[in-house]
């Protein structure tokens, strides 16, 4: 029997502006689910947290089951998602009572809504606004007996100055006090070393900056978990609330995460009871249904990608807020510039990774009420941000043409994509009817995508060859070439050599160029022609799980090694990926053919102009978004 879709809410958590605190998807289950799928769900949304309720009862006070996944494993106490979990619970009037229990993995949790200052909409219309109080467990703190790693972990932290270790009893973090709150913000984490040092993550904490409103400052990273930086990290303040209590002498703290996204968090340690406050607030996103009756063997594979189709244009900085918002490799936008029946359909169509690079400044400017002192020393952290949207990328143009085609937004069998690298076609290609379980035939088809080739020419870098070596694990090269989107193309001696790397991200970090690419011929008998994997955590993205747009550049180069226009090319990555390509030498393109699955659908609940971000005042409209996944 299908069982029902899932509904879904992405909320940003200790905020009152959207795009800002710490990102969590709210899933409410009717069924239990197992194990693999939460994980697979958790994997897919790709964001710190993904939390799934369960209603047990419903009495004066109702209780839920609620768990917690980041993209790679369940975790035992989550404070960002348990008060996005509670917000949606609340808003969405899914309880009549003002407090909840929560049955987890660390006891019974609680949260409560607390009522705030009412404020006015855009009309004058009052709106109801909350803070949701967190009862959570405190997390004891130890002092941590391992001199022997103190030059490890201020590697980690590229070098910063360590005043003391502690270690948290519960999830192993260790607690690393630096000198003072500026110090922690201008730590640049090294998350290939943080993956070798002891414990689970690396919570750093100073004193905040004399003048401002702050107690203390910290940030939180957990790699080992699949999070390199955690934006807003309630449960880790389970565990600095105890440790700044006996150095400040006090029980009441603000407190201020400076992750890129930041966050502020209001707590009050309870010694007697063991229990720490939490207050704050969160904001709904987005909102929509997981489509279960979808998943096939083939869906959380591949590449995934969220496809926006907006009825007006929006800025740049806009985009890019949305782009970070999804954290997946590549969000595109659609806008349509023609539907005539006579002609074929046109779109604008534009991509962007999740990063933004954003400066110390950046980080330091939500704090109010600093010194001038203070304000003449932050001035001198300069700030930098740089919008990465890319001029060309082959899954995200697959999953926008699926999306129109598959859910009639378009008549023709052909589409036109006004983009950055040119116009660009998708052709639906039938494939051989197939039929469901019920025994109906739905539409299968396959999707053509032609793109320009992308040239390569020798790399003459001799110089960095022992670099790009390392940043490979010491892999063997034969070969260097580069694109003329400025990606490395490093051959290896075979396609299991490919598969055999273990990318160093922080080294890669430090290499020319936008991205590296390998390749090698793929093993006799295998059925492919050639292995490829992609790096590129520059623009967001550790390794990017299928890349069509590279394969412009891997043809023509295998092309001329093979002897041969057709190719079906296999992307080694964790998740994986098979393209079929034909070369076209005389009208310099590449043929990539394709198909893809609808994951989930939903709206975006939009701002009209970030500069007014302001809790839920800053609804405006919704813009339909629908997530795919490229096979």
């Amino acid at each position: 029997m299908a069982k029902k879709p899932v509904k879904y809410c992405l909320l940003d958590a200790f905020t009152d502006s959207a795009f800002k605190g710490n990102p969590a998807a709210v899933c409410l289950l009717e069924e239990e689910r197992d194990e693999e799928w939460l994980q697979a769900v958790a994997r897919e949304f790709n964001i710190s947290e993904t939390c799934y309720l369960t209603r047990l009862s419903d009495h004066s006070i109702p209780t839920f089951r609620l768990r917690w996944f980041t993209p790679v494993a369940e975790v035992k106490l989550c404070g960002h998602a348990t008060l996005a979990a509670s917000h949606f619970l609340f808003a969405y009037g899914l309880v009549k009572s003002d407090i909840i229990e929560f049955s987890t993995l660390s006891g019974i949790l609680t949260a409560k809504r607390v009522p705030n200052t009412k404020v006015s909409d855009q009309n004058g219309n009052a709106l109801e606004s909350f803070l949701i109080e967190l009862d959570f467990p405190v997390v004891p703190v130890t002092e941590y007996d391992g001199a022997g790693e103190l030059s490890t972990i201020s590697k980690s932290l590229n070098g910063a100055s360590i005043t003391e270790i502690h270690k948290t009893t519960t999830e192993e973090d260790l607690l690393v006090v630096l000198p003072s709150g500026e110090a922690v913000v201008e730590v640049e984490p090294q998350f290939d070393e943080i993956q070798k040092c002891p414990g689970g993550g690396i919570i750093i904490t100073g004193r905040g900056p004399e003048g401002s409103r702050f107690d203390f400052f910290s940030r939180f990273f957990c790699p080992k978990l699949g999070i390199n930086e955690d934006p807003v990290c309630g449960s880790a303040h389970c565990a600095l609330a105890s440790y700044w209590s006996k150095k400040l002498g006090k029980c009441d703290f603000i407190a201020y995460q400076a992750s890129p996204r930041s966050g502020v968090l209001n707590l009050h340690l309870d010694e007697k009871n063991g229990r720490v406050l939490l207050r704050g607030k969160a904001v709904a996103v987005m909102e929509g249904s997981l489509l279960v009756d979808a998943f096939t063997d083939s869906a959380f594979k591949g590449n995934p990608a969220a496809v926006c189709l907006l009825e007006e244009e929006r800025d740049d900085e806009w985009l890019q807020a949305v782009a970070r918002e999804f954290n997946l490799p590549l969000t595109c936008y659609l806008t349509r510039l023609s539907d005539s029946a006579e002609s074929i359909p046109s779109f604008r169509l534009r991509w962007f990774t999740p990063v933004v690079e954003v400066g110390i400044e950046g980080l330091m400017r939500p704090l109010l009420g600093l010194s001038d002192e203070a304000r003449l020393r932050l001035h001198a952290l300069r700030s930098s941000s740089n919008l990465t949207e890319v001029k060309l990328c082959g899954h995200g143009t697959l999953a926008a043409s699926y999306f129109l085609f598959a859910y009639g937004l378009v008549k023709s069998d052909i589409i036109e994509f006004s983009t950055l690298s040119g116009i660009l076609t998708a052709k639906r290609v039938p494939e051989n009817k197939v039929s469901n379980q019920n025994g109906n035939a739905p539409e299968s088809f396959l999707i053509e995508l032609n793109f320009p080739v992308v040239p390569i020419t020798e790399y003459n870098g001799a110089d960095v060859l022992s670099i790009i070596s390392k940043s490979l694990s010491g892999a063997s090269i034969t070969e260097i070439h580069k694109t003329t989107a400025e990606d490395l193309l490093v051959v290896l001696p075979s396609g299991e050599a490919v598969t055999e790397v273990e990318p160093q991200f922080d080294e890669i970090q430090k290499c020319p160029g936008r991205a590296i690419i390998i390749t090698g011929l793929a093993p006799t008998g295998s059925g492919f022609d050639f292995f490829s994997r992609v790096f590129c955590p520059k623009m967001g993205i550790n390794e990017d799980p299928v890349t069509g747009s590279v394969h412009c550049a891997l043809a023509p180069y295998w092309s001329k090694k093979l002897g041969k226009c057709d190719f079906i090319a296999y992307q080694a990555s964790p998740r994986s990926g098979v393209l079929n390509l034909h070369l076209d030498e005389k009208n310099h393109r590449v043929l990539l053919r394709g198909k893809a699955v609808a994951v989930m659908k939903g709206s975006l609940l939009v701002v009209e102009d970030l500069s007014e971000l302001n809790d839920s005042t800053s609804i405006k409209s919704s813009v339909p978004v629908h997530p795919m996944i490229d096979r």
